[in-house]
């Protein structure tokens, strides 16, 4: 994240920056989400494609391989119809939360965790996500916790950044830095390591895969650059039993076999 500062010129850049960052997590926000028609067309709009490459040469202008991997992504996607990419997101994740691939935080771990480690996770994004504004309408039927709402949250930390940069108010920059070094080093760089590593295994779709590529170069370097580190991509999924999962479809309505945002 930028340095906050009181030069016009350093304020400027920040908020060039965090505007920029802001950009390249909804573009990844949108990829990883199941394709709906408005979202597909605008990822795959010419305009949309410029603008993504100028935003990663803005926001990591000393790693030009995230812009290439920007703009891979963005050739990749724009050869794939909306029906073909809703068969390559569900070939992918599956129809229901526990696939071999699943795009949820919470499904990820070290070892087997008790019942309470899902909604632990869980409270804690929302927390989150309700200090910062971010809330789920009630059509979205998604989890807190998948790859597409945690970019998500990701692109508005960052516009919140640029508007508090460009408004001169250090206090709220500085809030935001604060949860975003909190966010990314607890929950989205943790995970998407083993994440896209698993994503890389058995014949996924190649605009999946170069988003994959596009998220884990940014992931890398935003965890450097706050001297975090990223998560093992060995991380395996976290096994439970029949009785944990039955407390913990209770306790964080997580039905078991419940499928995700496909239709």
């Amino acid at each position: 994240m930028p340095t906050r500062s009181d030069s016009p010129a350093a304020a400027s850049s920040a908020v060039a920056v965090a505007a920029a960052r802001a950009f390249a997590y909804r573009f990844l926000s949108e990829t990883f989400a199941y394709p709906e028609a408005e979202g597909w067309v605008w990822a795959q709009a010419k305009e949309t494609g410029e603008t993504l490459a100028r935003a990663a040469a803005d926001a990591w202008p000393d790693h030009p391989e995230i812009r290439k991997a920007a703009e891979e992504a963005v050739h990749a996607l724009r050869e794939v119809s909306l029906e073909a990419a809703r068969a390559d997101h569900l070939r992918a994740f599956g129809y229901t939360i526990r696939g071999a691939c699943p795009p949820h935080e919470i499904e990820y771990g070290d070892t087997k965790a008790d019942a309470l480690f899902r909604p632990h996770r869980l409270a804690d994004l929302a927390s989150l996500y309700r200090v910062f504004g971010l809330e789920m309408r009630e059509e979205i039927r998604e989890r807190l916790d998948h790859l597409a709402i945690e970019c998500e949250f990701a692109s508005l930390l960052a516009a919140r950044t640029a508007h508090a940069a460009q408004e001169g108010h250090a206090e709220g920059q500085e809030s935001c830095e604060s949860a975003w070094k909190l966010f990314l080093g607890e929950h989205l760089g943790r995970w998407t390591p083993s994440f896209v590593s698993r994503l890389g295994r058995g014949g996924t779709a190649p605009w999946l895969q170069r988003a994959a590529a596009f998220l884990m170069a940014v992931v890398r370097v935003e965890c450097a650059a706050l001297g975090l580190q990223p998560g093992s991509a060995e991380i395996e999924l976290v096994s439970y039993d029949e009785d944990d999962d039955a407390f913990c479809a209770e306790k964080c309505g997580l039905p078991v076999g419940k499928t995700d945002g496909a239709p």
